[in-house]
């Protein structure tokens, strides 16, 4: 291996291999001379007839220069797939960078559209029982409404054998059925854009979710806490609400029955 990496730093180029021709001649014109003492030369004759010796060392030489030229090859060939892969890697991370802002993008201008709608849909609102308010002054009313319906049923229910559970889910249902009408729009919009939050990528959906809680007055996160209570809420909005802290104002001494606090998940109040 010494003497091969001795020949292949020697053929650079075609100068390389002239040199390893002129040294493989020189070294076989010399051997005579190395190894015979000064009486015996004259056989040295027979040894220069040897010729396949002197076509052996010359290929010897072609073959460590082609063998050099090769290893050239495949070391440039080697650094140039490595410099296209870099290349390709860093086009990717660049693609994937652009579309991770086109997505982030799209999506901030739906959710930002919704989210203006949500605040228009909640400023128009009217509750029939009071049409003299709109917006928050009508949610205060429905809530109170719904405080009186409970307070006036609970008693009876209970003596009944029914749980508070089933109290809550059986009188918020009753009620948001009777004014399903009023509701609905609202809540529609309120869990759509809810949603869109949780099934996008986005990296922080908790930034866009705090946004949405910031919009809510706290008579519409009072409505919001039993309308998720009721049949129509609690198995797809219910569930986002505890993800998201959507509940977070509130205290249990805020709510028609403090029990009603412990229907929910701890985190939707973190």
């Amino acid at each position: 291996m010494k003497i091969i990496n001795f020949f292949q730093k020697i053929a650079n180029g075609y100068s390389g291999l002239i040199a390893l021709v002129l040294l493989v001649i020189a070294l076989w014109a010399m051997t005579g001379w190395i190894l015979y003492p000064y009486e015996q030369r004259g056989t040295i004759g027979d040894m220069f007839g040897s010729i396949n010796a002197l076509f052996s060392g010359l290929a010897f030489a072609v073959l460590i220069y082609t063998i050099h030229l090769q290893r050239k090859e495949l070391e440039l060939q080697r650094e140039e797939l490595a410099s296209t892969r870099n290349e390709i890697k860093e086009q990717k991370e660049y693609l994937a960078a652009q579309n991770d802002v086109l997505r982030t993008q799209n999506f901030e201008n739906t959710f930002f559209q919704l989210l203006n709608l949500m605040q228009e849909t909640r400023n128009s609102f009217v509750f029939r029982r009071v049409p003299s308010k709109k917006g928050v002054e009508a949610f205060e009313h429905a809530y109170a409404n719904l405080k009186s319906k409970y307070l006036r049923a609970i008693n009876d229910e209970v003596a009944l054998g029914k749980t508070k559970e089933e109290v809550v889910n059986i009188l918020s249902t009753q009620f948001f059925i009777e004014y399903q009408s009023d509701f609905g729009h609202y809540f529609r919009t309120l869990y759509n854009i809810v949603k869109l939050v949780n099934i996008s990528n986005v990296a922080n959906k908790r930034f866009y979710t705090n946004l949405i809680r910031a919009q809510l007055s706290n008579q519409e996160v009072f409505i919001l806490f039993y309308d998720c209570l009721s049949s129509f809420g609690k198995h797809k909005f219910k569930p986002l609400l505890e993800e998201y802290s959507l509940l977070k104002i509130i205290r249990p001494d805020m709510l028609i029955d403090r029990y009603h606090y412990s229907m929910y998940d701890s985190k939707a109040f973190e």
